[in-house]
């Protein structure tokens, strides 16, 4: 089945939506209206709570991004208002509530989190995405996730993430997960990669993007290695890169 993946090299895409580490904190709704604004597309992470609410949050826990010593999986959904990020007065957002903000205006790269809960996690991120009608794609770091989605729902654009960790490389690479997948999902510490050049060699249609992008050298290796990129500013930085242009025109891969 031939997919349309052109969307997905069209446009740089805003890692956890534009967000700065002052007022706009990663994952949140602000963010993603921000990304919005500017043209972006927008990744961000989704998990399943103990109690059957899908929400959006990168960490494990919520030590980082609210200063509670709990378990991202463990939260009272009912209570999210009560979550604030990075000390601002934003909350965690719902995964409905990111898909009813964007509503198609622009594309998603959607990361599901790791989880001993596969079917049920992906499951019910189907239900919620079935109806949808924007550009999205799914991708995750965890290969049982990445299979279940190309047994059930290969209609789907999908993605393996690929991290530099030894342990991580070494499982992906020994499962042979880029014959599930549209796109390999890359991170920039591994560029460039003779084992990524080889793959893209033997699978001519395969993606590369890549993340993530904050620094000068980063931006030069992106453009270089990869077909796409999800990037990340950063106000309190100097090291990191001001937001890249939205049109993605720059990414030239040579692999030979």
């Amino acid at each position: 089945m031939k997919k349309n993946t052109s969307w997905l090299t069209s446009t740089v895409v805003a890692h956890r939506g534009l967000h700065n580490n002052k007022d706009i904190p990663e994952n949140s709704l602000s963010a993603f209206a921000n990304a919005i604004d500017k043209g972006y597309g927008i990744e961000f992470d989704v998990w399943l709570t103990d109690d059957g609410a899908l929400i959006v949050h990168h960490d494990p826990k919520l030590k980082r991004t609210c200063g509670k010593n709990i378990k991202t999986t463990q939260i009272d959904s009912s209570r999210l208002e009560e979550y604030k990020l990075m000390g601002t007065q934003h909350s965690i957002p719902t995964f409905e509530q990111t898909l009813d903000l964007v509503n198609g205006k622009v594309n998603l790269v959607i990361e599901i989190k790791p989880t001993s809960r596969v079917e049920e996690t992906c499951a019910k991120i189907w239900n919620t995405l079935k109806d949808y009608g924007g550009n999205y794609c799914i991708e995750s770091f965890d290969p049982r996730v990445v299979r279940w989605w190309a047994e059930n729902h290969p209609e789907i654009i999908l993605g393996q993430l690929c991290d530099w960790y030894a342990f991580h490389k070494i499982m992906v690479r020994t499962w042979r997960q880029y014959r599930f997948v549209d796109f390999l999902a890359v991170s920039i510490k591994n560029l460039p990669s003779k084992y990524y050049a080889k793959i893209r060699k033997l699978n001519p249609d395969m993606i590369i993007v890549t993340w993530t992008v904050r620094t000068a050298q980063h931006l030069e290796l992106a453009t270089k290695y990869a077909d796409n990129f999800i990037f990340e500013t950063n106000d309190k930085s100097s090291d990191y890169i001001p937001a890249p242009h939205k049109n993605n025109d720059y990414c030239h891969p040579n692999y030979d």
